[in-house]
């Protein structure tokens, strides 16, 4: 079964992503971590393939 929505930890990956045309449908707090926000995004099609490469950038940096 295919997720509807991913969520997204980083607000820098979530605007890039968000500039990209990619759709926020909510923004919650972080459970774990106060004062922080998770980006709950549409599971359009090519988001998951997008953030993949954006967490293997910001690894290699």
């Amino acid at each position: 079964m295919e997720k509807t929505h991913l969520v997204v930890f980083n607000p820098r990956m979530a605007r890039l992503l968000l500039k990209m045309g990619y759709m926020i449908t909510d923004i919650k707090p972080h459970k774990n971590v106060e004062n922080a926000s998770v980006f709950i995004f549409l599971n359009e099609e090519g988001l998951e393939e997008e953030l993949n490469k954006m967490i293997n950038e910001f690894k290699n940096k």
